[in-house]
């Protein structure tokens, strides 16, 4: 479904992406207020964690997988090994020196189709292959708000929001629907993740790549959100998690595939 071959990066880039650079083919005027507010918080939140390291340093080294549909396949891994880079590189979000990222999409006729990254506009890569962080982006106002954002994104404008779906995930969650009238700013961390992973899952990417989602929450909603993208993922074919954690109880009994990175080298457990 995803497979990268032969990725390297061999110089220490920053791990911001300039606001320029991931809206290169949408202007400024086109900018929703609060699209450009949730680009801003980003940016300024990943230049505060950007580490500087030596030319030359390998960050990635030839680093070649292949994720498969209907599959969900984890990445551990020391910290510093290069796995939240490796995600980055396959987010669309992070340039790579050299090496190929390619998509197969199959249609409604189960026809395949096959898109290389770098023939393909950023914003709509995007669109497929989407990156789940482990530190939630949300903007002041209501869950709700929150959750409506990004179909004010030209890349969203012709998909509908259903008020049902987030309902039934909530439901699944042991929250009622009262839940997306609160306000962002007075939720838990382990809301903030939840509505943070509904607002992503309700566009349907075919590529979830999930940096620690689970890291800063207590056990009983991490086990929520490891069951409710785990469904997600299965509830579709044309579907895949790359899922990097250091804690692996929760998700490591749903691993199809199980990847450790080690200096920027990536091996096969399973």
């Amino acid at each position: 479904m995803l497979e990268f071959k032969s990725i390297c990066i061999h110089n220490k880039r920053s791990m911001s992406v300039e606001l320029s650079q991931q809206n290169r083919s949408t202007t400024a005027s086109t900018l929703s207020g609060t699209y450009y507010r949730w680009l801003t918080k980003i940016k300024n939140n990943n230049n505060q964690e950007a580490v500087s390291a030596p030319h030359q340093h390998s960050l990635i080294s030839d680093v070649s997988g292949k994720l498969l549909s209907g599959q969900v396949t984890v990445l551990t891994g020391a910290s510093g090994s290069g796995k939240s880079v490796l995600l980055r590189v396959l987010a669309g979000l992070l340039p790579m020196d050299s090496g190929e990222v390619c998509l197969q999409s199959v249609d409604p006729l189960h026809n395949p189709s096959y898109h290389s990254i770098h023939d393909t506009v950023p914003t709509q890569w995007r669109t497929q292959v989407s990156l789940l962080a482990q530190r939630p982006q949300l903007l002041e106002g209501s869950v709700l708000d929150n959750l409506q954002m990004p179909y004010n994104l030209q890349a969203h404008q012709h998909r509908n929001f259903d008020m049902d779906w987030h309902i039934t995930q909530l439901s699944s969650l042991g929250r009622s629907a009262d839940f997306l009238q609160q306000e962002a700013n007075y939720l838990s961390g382990g809301e903030r993740q939840l509505v943070n992973t509904l607002r992503l899952l309700q566009l349907s990417p075919q590529v979830l790549l999930l940096d620690e989602p689970t890291a800063a929450l207590d056990s009983e909603v991490s086990t929520q959100l490891v069951h409710l993208l785990v469904n997600w993922a299965r509830a579709e074919t044309q579907r895949t998690l790359l899922w990097v954690t250091h804690d692996t109880q929760d998700v490591m009994p749903f691993a199809d595939q199980h990847w450790s990175m080690q200096a920027g080298v990536l091996s096969k457990v399973f």
